[in-house]
């Protein structure tokens, strides 16, 4: 990952993304699945690529103890004038570097919005053998992925008659990224790749779809102007968004494991 690209991002991060219409949808389907899903009362929670802190603000308001982290300082920067009463620990740290964290110190380590598809595959094995340093036994991972087969994805590229991009997702060595005139590289993971992953040291629990008919950010000049298209979409997500068989073709989805 580069840290310069996401220091430029920072500032227009939740402009774009947090306060966008798909934008909140997405996080209240992963916030409402990590409360079905966790028990997040009084446990010490470590979340990877926190970004601009909006998901550790909220741990905080349930979890005993939330340290985030993230490799960009303009993120950091922002995350911590939202913590005005110091409810978090934000900490400047890449996702492969946590083993330099205190050992067995936390119960959850969770990561949304595919801020761990910044690594390849090396970068995640190596990040699985960190996650199992300073995590508490028989303890929980939540993290949001993005997935390989994106239906929303595959249906409008095909449409714009890009085939390349539809099928984007599926290229094993990565694809150039580029938000906003920021360019970094995303690989892209199945839920059976994760499991396959993390098999050494966790069991599988669950996964569940985020952003099945709510589409990718990308689309939000769309749907503002079909909010009511984009209300029923999200009850579509919610009537649909528990069925684990539907995670790879949502734009990301939510994979928990439980440590050995």
């Amino acid at each position: 990952m580069q840290q310069q690209n996401f220091d430029t991002y920072a500032q227009s991060y939740d402009n774009h993304f947090t306060n966008s219409l798909i934008g909140k949808a997405q996080r209240l389907q992963v916030h409402q699945k990590l409360l079905k899903l966790l028990s997040l009362q009084n446990k010490s929670v470590l979340e990877i690529n926190c970004g601009t802190g909006e998901d550790a603000m909220w741990l905080s308001k349930t979890a005993a103890t939330v340290t985030a982290t993230d490799i960009s300082q303009g993120m950091i920067e922002v995350a911590n004038y939202k913590n005005s009463n110091n409810t978090v620990d934000f900490k400047q740290l890449s996702a492969q570097d946590i083993s330099l964290l205190a050992p067995n110190t936390y119960n959850i380590i969770f990561s949304n919005f595919g801020g761990l598809n910044c690594l390849n595959n090396e970068e995640l094995q190596k990040f699985k053998n960190s996650c199992k340093q300073v995590q508490k036994s028989s303890d929980q991972l939540a993290f949001v992925i993005m997935g390989t087969n994106c239906k929303w994805e595959n249906f409008f590229f095909k449409y714009k008659n890009e085939f390349i991009k539809a099928n984007r997702r599926r290229n094993k060595d990565g694809v150039e990224a580029n938000i906003k005139g920021n360019h970094f590289k995303t690989y892209y993971y199945s839920p059976a790749d994760m499991k396959q992953l993390f098999k050494e040291n966790y069991n599988y629990i669950s996964a569940k779809p985020i952003g099945l008919f709510v589409p990718p950010s990308y689309l939000e000049s769309y749907v503002v102007k079909r909010k009511g298209l984009f209300g029923f979409l999200k009850l579509l997500d919610n009537l649909f968004g528990h069925f684990s068989f539907l995670s790879n073709y949502a734009d990301h989805y939510l994979i928990v494991f439980k440590k050995k």
